[in-house]
């Protein structure tokens, strides 16, 4: 089974896999991998606003599980699905990924469905793979590090052509996509994005060579990434554009594995709106002790970002400083996390809409902390 999952990763461009699947093989050409994967959280909200009304809170929920499906008709066609929830009041399951592949060759590739836009890497990091669960800080502000500008960030509709040239030294991603929602477009506009990726393999790093990208490798491989990309978001009236730049380096030394990652994301009439402007600027990382201490392996993470933006009036910024412990017991496939955030605002971002009492502003800065539990099959 470990070899089969290992095929399909490379096929489908799936950048992590649990430790675990149910296979359904028809024959040796044919056959799925089945997935079960969910998180558990507990965290302590610190109040966000002068509102009387409003408490610091803690709260336990599950803020997402998955259904994962994936595999291969023969060896040209692939495919993938995943349903998530909760969602909602009602707390409904929807498709967030569906799409079909033919692999050409590993320089093209043709995928067609729901997908991760590929623009920026935080949109292409799935959440099980993450130095930093994300919660959004501050709902007024328009741009999250996974944003791609539209209704269902980061995924979109459509049809991506990518491939890897020269074992993963570069990697390029062209996307033809609806740019707006899961079903058809209100407008007769369509989004276009380009994104390039380059790996010096010659200094002996390994490509991330499948379609999806993660935070760490837990050591697994050594990486230098550098990642560029841009977008326009076609809407009724003035297009966002979006441009972005990241990188990641991680590299096993022994027994420790030090992680870091840095990336900028600036758009232009964000949300449509003419004048508009956005950026998000952050950078994390990561020291993993790579021997088990009881029955995981401990590792600390440190993140800051800043999300500024220019709006009509007004021009709100929000900094964000956050140190997590990540504690693999088996990989990402079993994994507990605890963490603060500490979140601060401008005065203009104080004034935004930040209270559930309608109305209500006079927001101000707070701290959250958070206790994690995940697993995958």
């Amino acid at each position: 089974m470990r070899k089969s999952l290992l095929a399909m990763a490379a096929l489908m461009g799936i950048s992590t896999l649990p430790a675990h699947a149910w296979k359904v093989s028809i024959d040796q050409e044919t056959y799925a991998d089945i997935g079960f994967s969910t998180i558990v959280r507990g965290i302590y909200e610190g109040k966000r606003s002068d509102d009387p009304a409003e408490k610091s809170r803690i709260n336990f929920y599950v803020p997402l599980f998955n259904i994962t499906a994936g595999g291969h008709v023969n060896k040209l066609v692939y495919f993938s699905m995943n349903a998530e929830g909760p969602h909602g009041t009602n707390s409904y399951i929807r498709v967030r990924d569906s799409f079909i592949g033919l692999k050409f060759a590993d320089e093209f590739r043709l995928q067609a469905g729901l997908q991760r836009a590929p623009f920026s890497r935080a949109a292409l990091t799935g959440t099980y793979v993450q130095l930093f669960p994300y919660t959004p800080p501050f709902k007024a502000l328009p741009v999250s590090p996974t944003d791609v500008g539209t209704a269902v960030s980061p995924r979109d509709a459509g049809v991506v052509v990518w491939g890897n040239v020269a074992d993963g030294m570069l990697k390029y991603y062209l996307g033809v996509t609806d740019g707006d929602t899961i079903g058809s477009s209100t407008d007769n506009n369509l989004a276009y994005t380009i994104r390039l990726q380059f790996t010096p393999t010659m200094l002996g790093f390994k490509g991330e060579t499948g379609y999806t990208l993660a935070d760490t490798y837990l050591g697994k491989q050594n990486v230098l990434s550098i990642g560029f990309g841009y977008r326009v978001v076609g809407r009724n009236g003035t297009d966002p554009k979006m441009w972005t730049a990241d990188a990641l380096y991680e590299q096993k030394f022994g027994d420790i594995v030090p992680n870091l990652q840095v990336g900028y994301i600036d758009q232009k009439d964000t949300r449509g709106n003419n004048g508009e402007k956005a950026n998000l600027l952050y950078a994390q990382g990561q020291l993993l002790f790579d021997q088990m201490v009881g029955f995981g392996k401990p590792a600390l993470a440190v993140r800051f970002e800043q999300n500024k933006n220019k709006l009509a009036g007004a021009s709100p910024k929000v900094n964000r400083f956050g140190v997590w412990g990540h504690y693999y017991i088996k990989g990402q496939a079993a994994k507990v996390s605890l963490g603060v955030d500490a979140v601060s605002l401008n005065s203009d971002a104080k004034a935004g809409d930040c209270s559930p009492a309608a109305g209500v502003q006079n927001c101000k800065n707070f701290t959250d902390v958070t206790l994690q539990f995940q697993t995958q099959f």
